[in-house]
């Protein structure tokens, strides 16, 4: 790459990251401050140098004093890779940069084969230019993460009331001998303990077998986005304890999109999908609900992708979002579409209408009935668009797709009619079959059947409303609404509409499916230029050097019962069995069930042990979660039952900080930062199959036990196992490919075969020399890993640990489409919805993505119960990009990013009275609310409000005052600045007890397009 070219290049990427509504990032000074000497008259406070260069020669050195290590980034979900400089002497980390065999950092990641000095010498001098190894501000931000002042490196208990801030610090053999034994634990009475819990010859709710045994009496919730060490935690958990109640953050981020997504090509419960533009060949993309950088994928990565296809290929993209989070450079292609907070379905609705009226769909694409003709059109996937579904409700297989034995054929295919010959045919024999069909067609026994094809129901659904109520609906105007679907479909395949979490509504399902449909409409999935999707990762657990997932005399999944957040089929529970029995109608159900999204949601799991519905919990863990911040509108009931000892006996957080949810446990177990520990981690926003890896590169901080091991989650729970006799743990543990039996009595026993199960499941790793491992920190990875491991392991791990990740670097197309992908059939109608049934309504959900303003549980409008006119303002929320959930522990973030602001258009503040600086209260319709600072700007849309997440941090992270063996730990105000915004989101009023705001199809938590009041404070 010439300078010119990365000068433009540059400049154009400078436009992804120049946030319009920026957080506030004015540096404070004190007054009369006398600065210090700077370390060097040259350099001034600059770090030393990572390495030298000759400048003869080219050659690099290390700097003495200095090492280097490979290592995952933490900064946020995205586990882009790392290169770390740590100090020897102090084994402080100094800087974190980017990996240069890191997609996420690199673009163009190095050969593996490339030796480790030799990549690190091409990141200088004007090779640098094409080799940028980069990482952005939240994974820079994290250096000091390690060390932080108000890390919990000590086990501490309680020495209050639950939630009080006051702890006492404890030798770790007490805190294990408590929480398995029990006892009276705090001068309140006794405390039943794990041993007394675990209770496997009782039903958890009595009467009711379905939720299976006492075991489930422990909840907990996990961190999943740290492969190695979440698949530990989780082996525990559902194959040694025994409890289905496993909590994690998805439903409350973003899963119900990703499953809606998935329906376009694949079964509920097969799979959850995520579409990003094919940079290199794209020339439009619609980002709903976000812009390009912002959230969902590495900013690294997308960053750079912008801006090459800004220059390279004159990418024309829109953001339709309530939010103009980026300030679009000139001619770069970009445009904001402005739209009403929780509205993105009926836009895409919108999209579809006009396509279906202008005929701008590809109908060669959508007529190909099975993969035979794909193949000989030179298509990658069919599509079941012509596909013809029994209509008639008398119809024993109403909304099933019509079988050639239906009408007496040979087959059990679905029916088509031939678009050559007219006539009806086995979908598997022809070439085309019919789009648009509604006919009325004899059954085998002479019955008249009414049948339509997949496309006609799915075109008389987008019909159904007028493009003038869409246009309502959105905000966006019709002739913007036409506009935006010419664009679409005016580049044929080469096009791509994408979504990320800030389009979670009540509807938030449907709003990926439709997303995943107009891809399908133009044919745009896995095309050139179209939707692209990640090739995913190898994860240790599903290796077979040793079997990880599978403990010998444990249980399955399917043998601990339901969840108590009810994940499963209503149709099978004692309630709807009992009502029938009764004669009553199943229906509506007491409490909503999850049966299209079982996602494992940690809001609702501790809504029902607030309700006693179906019973209470016992025990409650918390590793690495913060449900209590991170899920909009929990309850205050449920933080009254996590806080009450009467309601929930024990509970135990294991972490590095006490958050808003581990601050109202009895008992805090420290664990390792991202830092101390072993990774092997899919990378959000990678488009080539691979992980980022990366080993321990300081010593962990945490305290040691007797036998002067650190304290950790898995020194915790092999503990508790070998204290409880837990299958899965101890001696002849785990099972190896040879027949071998293995031990688990430490975290490197773990760890050494986790990473073994990872790295043999890659082809073609490098040779690794001795000058490899030196510069690259393998050397200092693999000593504890070495005598667990035999030479052919030892290798591959040492391969994967000195590249700090691996991919598969194959070709990027093949012919006109992204290689590496299988052909589907794409599913214009999805036969397998249909076999769910809501649990209020019981009906069965639509095999088609249905248009229905947001509405609760019950099916009422959102509308019928919030009056407009008391809450005329409608909310969302977005992620800076800069915080992540727990970034403000580190100093520099709370430094460049020191607070939020309440964002609302200029207009619509002079509306109600309101300037720029006026401090004002949000308040939702359940009278929860939270107070912030206005700011005005043109960027936002008119009669709403908008406020980034990561900030108000009052509870946790050393924002709030807390008492340590007597000691008075003052708070970091700067951690407690700024706007927590979930607290105020609205309840269901339909549901009775606590309840959350769900998505009416999958259960996850809504929380965008809700109605609320802004009123300035005196």
């Amino acid at each position: 790459m010439d300078r010119r070219k990365f000068i433009s290049k540059l400049g154009a990427a400078a436009g992804v990251g120049a946030v319009a509504i920026a957080n506030s990032a004015h540096a404070s000074k004190k007054e009369n401050e006398i600065p210090e000497p700077p370390l060097s008259s040259v350099a001034k406070n600059a770090l030393p140098p990572e390495f030298k260069v000759d400048e003869v020669t080219g050659e690099i050195t290390q700097t003495p004093g200095q090492r280097t290590a490979f290592q995952r980034c933490f900064g946020c979900f995205d586990n882009c890779g790392l290169r770390v400089r740590v100090d020897e002497k102090t084994d402080k980390i100094l800087r974190l940069s980017g990996n240069p065999y890191c997609e996420n950092n690199n673009g163009a990641p190095l050969d593996l084969k490339v030796p480790v000095k030799e990549a690190f010498k091409r990141l200088t001098g004007d090779a640098g230019l094409a080799n940028r190894a980069t990482t952005c501000g939240r994974g820079t931000a994290a250096t000091d993460a390690v060390d932080d002042e108000r890390r919990i490196t000590q086990v501490l208990k309680r020495a209050g009331k639950r939630g009080e801030g006051k702890w006492q610090t404890i030798p770790y053999e007490q805190a294990l001998e408590e929480i398995v034994e029990g006892g009276d634990l705090f001068g309140e009475g006794k405390v039943a303990g794990l041993r007394e819990i675990r209770q496997l010859d009782k039903e958890a709710a009595p009467g009711q077998p379905e939720f299976g045994s006492a075991a489930n009496h422990l909840c907990t919730t996990y961190l999943s986005e740290h492969a190695p060490r979440s698949d530990f935690y989780t082996r525990f958990m559902y194959s040694s304890w025994g409890t289905r109640n496993v909590g994690k953050k998805s439903a409350y981020c973003g899963a119900q999109q990703r499953l809606g997504l998935a329906l376009a090509a694949v079964d509920p419960l097969q799979g959850a999908w995520h579409a990003h533009p094919d940079w290199k060949e794209a020339e439009y993309a619609i980002f709903l609900g976000t812009s390009p950088g912002n959230s969902g994928n590495s900013l690294n990565s997308l960053g750079r992708q912008l801006a090459d296809a800004r220059v390279d290929n004159k990418l024309k993209y829109i953001s339709v979002d309530p939010l103009l989070r980026t300030t679009p450079s000139a001619n770069t292609g970009g445009e904001w579409v402005p739209i009403k907070p929780g509205r993105d379905t009926p836009f895409l609705f919108a999209l579809m209408r006009l396509i279906f009226e202008n005929h701008w769909y590809n109908a060669s694409h959508l007529a190909t009935p099975n993969a035979s003709a794909a193949k000989l059109k030179g298509e990658l996937h069919h599509t079941n668009a012509s596909h013809l579904v029994i209509m008639d409700p008398s119809h024993p297989r109403h909304g099933k797709f019509l079988r050639c034995s239906d009408l007496g054929m040979a087959t059990n295919n679905p029916v088509v009619f031939d678009n050559k010959t007219g006539k009806v045919a086995d979908a598997e024999t022809v070439r085309d079959g019919e789009l648009f069909v509604d006919a009325e067609l004899e059954d085998g026994s002479g019955k008249k059947v009414k049948v339509q094809s997949s496309l006609s129901i799915m075109r008389a659904e987008a019909m159904r409303t007028s493009l003038s109520d869409y246009a309502e609906a959105t905000g966006i105007s019709e002739a913007k609404l036409k506009q935006i679907a010419k664009d679409f479909t005016s580049h044929g395949r080469r096009s791509c509409v994408m979504l990320s979490t800030a389009s979670n509504s009540a509807d938030g399902f449907v709003t990926g499916w439709m997303t995943g449909m107009l891809n399908t409409l133009i044919g745009s999935h896995h095309a050139k230029g179209g939707a692209a999707y990640w090739h995913g990762f190898h994860r240790g657990s599903k290796g077979d050097r040793y079997e990880l997932s599978k403990v010998e005399g444990g249980f399955s999944k399917k043998q601990l019962g339901i969840s108590a957040s009810r994940e499963g089929k209503y149709e099978l529970s004692t309630e709807y069995k009992t009502k029938l029995a009764k004669g009553q109608s199943p229906y509506p159900a007491k409490s909503p069930w999850m049966q299209i999204a079982p996602v494992g949601h940690a809001g609702e799991m501790l809504t029902s042990h607030a309700n006693s519905d179906p019973y209470r919990f016992r025990a409650f863990f918390c590793w690495r979660n913060n449900v209590t911040y991170g899920n909009s509108g929990l309850s205050q009931k449920v933080i009254e039952s996590l806080k009450d000892p009467k309601l929930l006996g024990l509970s135990v957080g294991i972490d590095c900080h006490l958050n808003e949810t581990t601050s109202l446990c009895d008992y805090i177990i420290p664990d390792l930062s991202a830092h101390e520990e072993y990774a092997a981690d899919r990378m959000w926003g990678a488009e080539m199959k691979g992980f980022s890896a990366g080993a321990p590169v300081v010593n962990p901080r945490t305290v040691k036990d007797k036998q002067g091991r650190h304290v950790c989650m898995e020194r915790f729970l092999i503990d508790v196992a070998l204290m409880l006799k837990l299958p899965g743990f101890g001696k002849n543990a785990i099972k190896a490919k040879d027949g071998r039996m293995v031990d688990l009595f430490t975290l490197e026993d773990w760890n050494a075969r986790y990473l073994a199960n990872t790295a043999m499941l890659c082809q073609n790793l490098p040779q690794v020399t001795k000058e490899d491992m030196r510069w690259s920190g393998a050397e200092r990875a693999m000593q504890p890993l070495n005598d667990k491991l035999t030479a052919t392991e030892r290798a591959a791990v040492a391969a994967v640990l000195s590249r700090g990740g691996y991919y598969e670097n194959v070709s990027r197309y093949s012919g006109d489409f992204l290689s590496g992908h299988k052909g589907r059939c794409l599913r214009i109608y999805n036969e397998a919805v249909t076999d769910y049934i809501h649990a209020y309504s019981g009906q069965p959900y639509p095999g088609i993505p249905t248009y229905r303003p947001n509405h609760f549980w019950n099916g009422d409008s959102w509308e019928q119960h919030w009056s407009q006119k008391e809450f005329p303002l409608l909310f969302s929320s977005y992620k800076s990009v800069i915080r992540s959930p727990y970034s403000v522990a580190f100093k520099r973030t709370a430094e460049f990013s020191p607070t939020n602001y309440v964002y609302m258009n200029v207009h619509t503040a002079q509306e109600f009275g309101l300037k720029s600086g006026d401090k004002v209260r949000i308040t939702s319709p359940s009278g929860q609310h939270t107070d912030g600072e206005l700011q005005t700007d043109d960027g936002v849309v008119k009669g709403a409000i908008s406020v980034s997440t990561g900030f108000g941090h009052t509870r946790g992270f050393g924002g709030d005052e807390r008492i340590i063996d007597g000691k008075v730990i003052q708070a970091i105000k700067e951690r407690a600045t700024g706007t927590s915004v979930n607290p105020m989101l609205p309840t269901d009023p339909t549901r009775s007890g606590a309840s959350l705001l769900l998505d009416y199809w999958t259960g996850c938590t809504a929380r965008h397009g809700v109605s609320v009041k802004v009123t300035k404070l005196s």
